[in-house]
């Protein structure tokens, strides 16, 4: 019953990517939370029996980490004195209990090799705030770490309780934790009391205090980042939201993150009530005003790459969130909360914009080239040795290609003429190779897309994966496809779609082009 995608597809139809609580780290920190809807909270069944030892000795992905059991959700980086990553995220055990979301831990120096640490910091009892945990941050004080986090009880509205708090921890290794609930605050006066999460943790030099972000909603204002100021960090006192250009119209800004770059500070944040992905701003100062980035882009990748947060390794800076699982993995239907791990390397350019790329670990771990074996041509195309012309003013032309290894980096470049209705990557080809799941650019639209619908009715819906991108007639542009199982990342143009296709590991892959010519050079293929 899977449908089958024409070779210009973007991702699923009326997908429905519910995105709560993200925040942040402190300095070089970073985490983020998210709840499901109350809807779906769930009745008690027993937790995993496996063992961290025997979850340690199952294989997991290299590019695009996964635990042995259960998914990632909101990732919060901190860096450590020997330059590991320590990554904590929500760990999503899809098992029905009412508690979820603990915090656990994996670490890493290279982004291709991924240490699992298991659990961090446990979620509560049902009686306690946090029940279920969401994301936070971590600062490193002296010799002790501080974790600041969610903490979110689905039962207390009805209780008449704050359904989310503040909550702080403290750890001496990274790894053991123990919890400080007599530091738990709620939501001040004049913010809504259900919606307070995602503290992000950061030392304010000037100032000479501890400063907190969090994720809130003020009466009569709608989403705000709140802003708490501390000199030891138990006590908290309540200053002005920040002030961020165009984000009124946000219901949430969740998992923010802070950090400076040459001379300008950037504010990175998530929602889920319009493009419902990572956004960006740009300050002089660290107190803002925080404002959109000079060309007006301040997206990085789409919808399926959420509760982006940044983290260092060396001495560059990647943006890291994750990229979603779909319901009964099936390409055609809705998008679950959490699932892959997925980082971009940031790229700051001359103008103060950000940009993301293949992390150059990556980038380097894929450096086994491969001969490209051609399987057929579709329609008119011309060609050879990694240059192809594809005429697809008439009909749908394309190329496709043996099966795609189960990892691989695709590298190339193309350009169309003027009259192409979509050019684009095409996996998981089988018997009928114009029905097939696929990345398209829409010159006209200005956009790249992929969804889970026929080719052919795509100009009749929205995408449900898309980034707006600026192209141009008669230009060469440089891509990269990464791809790991069933987790995809196209870069092209400083920017990043992210997505999963469940049909694509095994299958015969290639391009296409329709409504013009599109030519294709430089294609290689590489593998570990």
């Amino acid at each position: 019953m899977e449908k089958v995608v024409k070779a210009a597809a973007t991702v699923l139809l009326g997908a429905a990517l519910v995105m709560t609580a993200c925040s942040k780290e402190s300095g070089s920190s970073e985490n983020s939370t998210a709840v499901p809807p109350e809807s779906e909270s769930p009745v008690q069944t027993p937790q995993s029996a496996v063992t961290i030892e025997e979850q340690v000795k199952t294989p997991s992905d290299s590019l695009f980490w996964k635990p042995p059991e259960g998914w990632v959700g909101d990732l919060m980086p901190f860096n450590d004195k020997n330059g590991d990553l320590y990554l904590y995220y929500l760990q999503d055990w899809r098992d029905g209990a009412p508690g979820f979301h603990p915090w656990h831990l994996v670490t890493t120096a290279n982004l291709t090799d991924y240490k699992y640490e298991g659990e961090s910091i446990p979620f509560g009892l049902e009686h306690e705030p946090d029940l279920a945990i969401g994301t936070g941050s971590v600062i490193q004080v002296g010799d002790t770490y501080h974790g600041f986090y969610t903490g979110h009880n689905w039962k207390f509205p009805d209780q008449g309780k704050p359904k989310e708090a503040m909550m702080h921890a403290v750890s001496n290794d990274l790894k053991t934790w123990t919890k400080l609930p007599e530091h738990t605050f709620v939501a001040p006066e004049g913010y809504e009391i259900h919606d307070f999460r995602d503290p992000y943790l950061f030392y304010h030099e000037q100032a000479d205090e501890y400063r907190m972000l969090v994720s809130a909603r003020k009466e009569g204002v709608g989403g705000v980042l709140a802003v708490f100021a501390s000199k030891d960090l138990a006590q908290w006192e309540v200053r002005e939201p920040l002030d961020i250009e165009a984000a009124s119209s946000f219901f949430m800004l969740e998992c923010a993150d802070i950090f400076r770059s040459g001379d300008k500070w950037y504010l990175v944040f998530s929602e889920f009530s319009d493009k419902k992905a990572t956004h960006y701003r740009v300050s002089d100062s660290i107190d803002g005003p925080w404002l959109l980035p000079e060309d007006g882009d301040d997206l990085f990748d789409g919808r399926a790459f959420y509760a982006a947060k940044t983290g260092m390794l060396g001495d560059q800076r990647y943006l890291f969130g994750w990229v979603p699982t779909r319901n009964q993995e099936k390409d055609f239907m809705n998008w679950d909360w959490a699932g892959n791990l997925v980082a971009h390397q940031l790229v700051t350019h001359a103008d103060s914009t950000l940009g993301v790329k293949v992390p150059d670990q990556i980038d380097q771990y894929l450096s086994k080239e491969e001969e490209l074996h051609m399987q057929k041509q579709l329609g008119k195309t011309s060609g050879e040795a990694g240059q192809w012309q594809l005429d697809g003013t008439g009909e749908l032309a394309g190329i496709v290609f043996d099966n795609l290894p189960q990892i691989a980096k695709i590298t190339g470049k193309f350009r169309f003429e003027a009259g192409t209705q979509f050019t684009g990557i095409v996996a998981g080809v089988g018997e009928e190779p114009e029905k097939a799941y696929g990345i398209q650019v829409e010159p006209d639209r200005q956009r790249i897309r992929y969804d889970s619908v026929h080719g052919a009715a795509l100009t009749s819906v929205d995408p449900d994966v898309s980034v707006s991108i600026s192209f141009q007639e008669n230009v060469d542009y440089e891509f990269t496809l990464v791809i790991e199982d069933d987790v995809i990342v196209f870069y092209v143009e400083d920017h990043a779609l992210t997505t999963r296709i469940y049909k694509m590991p095994g299958g015969a892959w290639g391009w296409y082009s329709r409504g013009g010519v599109t030519t294709i050079s430089d294609l290689k293929l590489f593998t570990p």
